[in-house]
């Protein structure tokens, strides 16, 4: 290499010691090498000439922007060069190494910062006893990275969801098939839950699983079981001890497997409110109450409410439970409690179950929390149209104006016919124009008359006792009648009165104890569709009566 009549930065020495660490700064024409101490060794040579022989004298002499000088002859083999500005002084400055490599590197690193490249910083060592090179496939992949190059990934190609620590597939969709609930009995096996709710299935194939076979052979009672079935078989079994105890069964790949899975089942308690303005299904279907829900109000509200002139402004609060599992609503299911605000007058029921009756009942909470039941049905048909309302009328077979002491339901031949309330049969037989008449006295002054009957339950006769709901009699046209329906009238002191507004009696229901129970349960229920009533009255409509 020539000469140059500049100041050197530095010399390098025609020699190198084994175990020599050479670092190597590589700028973006040529580089920059310091050796540091070591060990002799000729064998950091070969690894100096296979690093260097992609770059040839001629252009490390070409890119680099500072020449090199020649070694000192004066210098022992074996030695590094000395570090010097200006070697044509007879006594050079001694420098330290450490501090003249952190000065100069420094100085390096600033000048590429400054141009905005950062150089990338390679060290190459080695071991005395074992030398190697570095391994061909990691510096072709940096050499890649380097250029901006794309390096293929050995990646599976689909990656599976899983929940709740499920491996081998994705659990069925939630929102798939139809979902039923049972809550267990005393004593109830996973037999007893799908019996009740009429799904067939191989258990032998469900409960192969011993882990499955063990949690659902014997149901705690009051717990909550789900069941998801989709074209004939069963897909899912969410089972629920208690609120935040969760085992799910699913069937995966033609297998059910079983495990705990509390984050993805979840039991609420859902608010809903609103205010009616189109007809009751429709605007509950708006607001976002499941259809069962909405079928289960008309059944609680069918004594106070006739829901075939529901008006507009009429509101509606609910608390119910729902079910949630993957995040979707799966099943709602009964009515906790409920209020139906109806042209001023509000109407509450509240679920409640009696010590001595199984079967929950909806009772309403009078204002001095004296608890009463309603003593009466409205209407003495469960299916049929009321053809006529109480009040004067033009007579249709002998044409001119008297008063319609009841109310008629038109219904088709031989439709069952029940007692609105408990009472003794005071009468039966023909009377009249009534056709075939039962009378019922109730006590207390009030009686209910049924006419125009086809025939008579035969297992009654005058003087028995029946309950509210029993059947006694079959839709006819016996007596003055121009079509098949029941004559319906309910008599107070004597005087007859219209039975689709009339204020039905009611009756004590509660123990002391029971009374006692239910107030305390009672407040926070009433409290909550207070404040939801609220919710709704913000919106205003005016009132207007709807079909039903």
């Amino acid at each position: 290499m020539p000469h140059s009549s500049k100041k050197p930065l530095r010399q390098t020495a025609p020699t190198r010691s084994w175990n020599q660490a050479v670092e190597r700064y590589n700028l973006p024409h040529g580089g920059i090498e310091i050796i540091i101490e070591g060990r002799h060794s000729s064998k950091l040579d070969t690894i100096n000439a296979i690093t260097d022989s992609s770059v040839t004298e001629q252009q490390k002499a070409k890119s680099s922007p500072l020449p090199l000088t020649a070694p000192k002859k004066h210098q022992p083999p074996h030695q590094p060069a000395k570090f010097t500005d200006y070697p044509e002084e007879s006594e050079p400055r001694k420098r330290r190494p450490f501090y003249y490599l952190a000065t100069r590197s420094a100085m390096v690193v600033g000048l590429l910062l400054a141009i905005g490249n950062i150089p990338v910083y390679s060290k190459i060592s080695s071991d005395a006893d074992n030398p190697s090179l570095p391994d061909i496939a990691s510096l072709a992949a940096k050499d890649a990275l380097q250029n901006d190059q794309l390096i293929e990934l050995d990646l599976p190609e689909t990656a599976e969801e899983t929940f709740s620590g499920y491996e081998g597939g994705v659990l069925p969709a939630a929102d798939a098939g139809k979902w039923s609930l049972y809550t267990a009995q005393t004593g109830d096996t996973i037999n007893d839950a799908f019996k009740a709710l009429k799904i067939s299935t191989n258990f032998a194939e469900l409960t192969d699983d011993p882990d499955i076979h063990k949690t659902l052979s014997y149901l705690r009672t009051d717990s909550k079981l789900l069941v998801q079935m989709d074209q004939g078989k069963v897909q899912q079994i969410i089972y629920s001890p208690s609120k935040y105890t969760t085992y799910l069964v699913s069937l995966q790949n033609g297998v059910y497997l079983g495990k705990p899975a509390n984050d993805l089942f979840d039991q609420q308690t859902s608010q809903v409110s609103f205010t009616i303005n189109k007809p009751f299904a429709l605007a509950a279907k708006e607001a976002g109450v499941p259809n069962n829900i909405s079928r289960q109000v008309s059944f609680i509200f069918k004594d106070d409410i006739n829901f075939r002139q529901i008006a507009l402004g009429d509101r509606v609060s609910l608390i119910f439970e729902s079910f949630y599992y993957q995040g979707e609503l799966i099943f709602a299911n009964q009515v906790l409690a409920a209020e139906f605000e109806h042209r001023g007058t509000i109407h509450q029921r509240v679920r409640f179950a009696l010590a001595d009756d199984k079967k929950m009942r909806y009772l309403r909470p009078d204002e001095d929390l004296e608890l009463k039941q309603v003593a009466f049905n409205r209407y003495p048909v469960k299916t049929g149209r009321l053809s006529s309302n109480f009040g004067f009328r033009v007579h249709p077979i002998f044409g001119y104006r008297r008063m319609h002491a009841g109310a008629d339901f038109a219904a088709p031949y031989g439709t069952p016919i029940y007692a609105t309330g408990d009472g003794k049969i005071a009468s039966l037989g023909r009377r009249s124009g009534y056709g075939k008449t039962i009378e019922i006295d109730h006590g207390d002054g009030i009686k209910t008359l049924y006419g125009h009957m086809s025939d008579y339950n035969s297992n009654l006769a005058q003087g028995d006792t029946v309950k509210r709901g029993d059947l006694i009699g079959f839709v006819g046209s016996t007596g003055s009648s121009t079509g098949n329906h029941v004559h319906y009238e309910f008599h107070v002191a004597g005087s007859p009165e219209d039975p689709l507004t009339v204020a039905l009696p009611t009756k004590g229901l509660l123990e002391p104890r029971e009374l006692k129970a239910f107030q305390s349960y009672v407040l926070d229920l009433t409290s909550q569709l207070n404040r939801l009533r609220k919710t709704a009255a913000t919106q205003r409509i005016q009132y207007s009566d709807i079909g039903g």
